[in-house]
């Protein structure tokens, strides 16, 4: 595994780069760091995978002032370019699902197969600033103490997340990011798309539920749909091995 720092529109931003074989981009969710992805990456070692904290997460240097989504998808093809990567497969999880969507409608050529796990067309999580504020306070005076919630409330995923080190404990990383949202839809667009692409979703995901990934699935004109049975939001990590493959199988066809 390779780290590394490129300068990005005049950001410091650290990418990952791991195994052999052909590209494939990992667009991590809300507030993930890149070792979110690293039980994925085990299970994908004959791909070479690729992927990045966002401005504002982890490593990678905080923004003045929030990115809006389509200047992280430039900013994502600029890295690309650095990188020497025409094409490339992309995965999007949760918020990188969206992330995922709008590169792929900005840049369909560099763009050759597309799976969106656990998003949507809309918002990519159902996530108030006021639930990551409280959340962060709570955790300061009661370090990290239970909360209520059903296991797949976002209280229940920051507290596994921040346990386990695969989410950022930066506050004003999440409100960046759901400012990235705000006012984003990729619903009228999605039409636009032609690569082949993917659709994973849990059967128990409380928080992007699983009508979401048939909105997409039908909007987009080459998309097939797989239902990860008996998983919640965070699939992507609970269930390395069969996401990786479904990846595989998908990106072999």
């Amino acid at each position: 595994m390779t780290t590394r720092r490129l300068t990005i529109d005049g950001l410091t931003v650290n990418i990952s780069i791991c195994g052999q074989g052909s590209p494939l981009l990992l667009l991590n969710g809300l507030g993930g760091l890149m070792r979110t992805f690293d039980p994925l990456r085990e299970e994908l070692g004959d791909y070479t995978t690729i992927t990045l904290d966002v401005p504002g997460v982890g490593k990678s240097q905080m923004p003045r002032w929030p990115m809006r989504l389509p200047r992280h998808a430039d900013l994502i093809a600029e890295m690309l370019k650095q990188l020497g990567i025409d094409q490339i497969d992309v995965f999007g999880v949760s918020w990188g699902g969206a992330l995922a969507q709008e590169f792929a409608l900005r840049y369909p050529r560099r763009v050759r197969r597309l799976i969106l796990a656990a998003t949507s067309a809309g918002p990519a999580m159902l996530v108030k600033p006021a639930d990551i504020l409280d959340f962060f306070s709570s955790s300061k005076n009661a370090n990290l103490r239970k909360q209520e919630g059903s296991r797949n409330s976002i209280q229940t995923l920051l507290r596994l997340g921040v346990a386990k080190r695969m989410l950022t404990t930066n506050p004003r990383s999440y409100l960046y990011q759901l400012a990235a949202l705000v006012g984003w839809t990729s619903l009228l667009r999605l039409f636009r798309l032609r690569q082949r692409t993917l659709i994973l979703t849990g059967d128990r995901d409380t928080l992007v539920l699983p009508y979401n990934a048939h909105i997409l699935r039908r909007s987009i004109r080459r998309a097939e749909l797989q239902v990860i049975e008996g998983e919640g939001h965070f699939f992507v990590v609970t269930s390395a091995k069969r996401t990786a493959e479904a990846i595989r199988e998908f990106l072999s066809k």
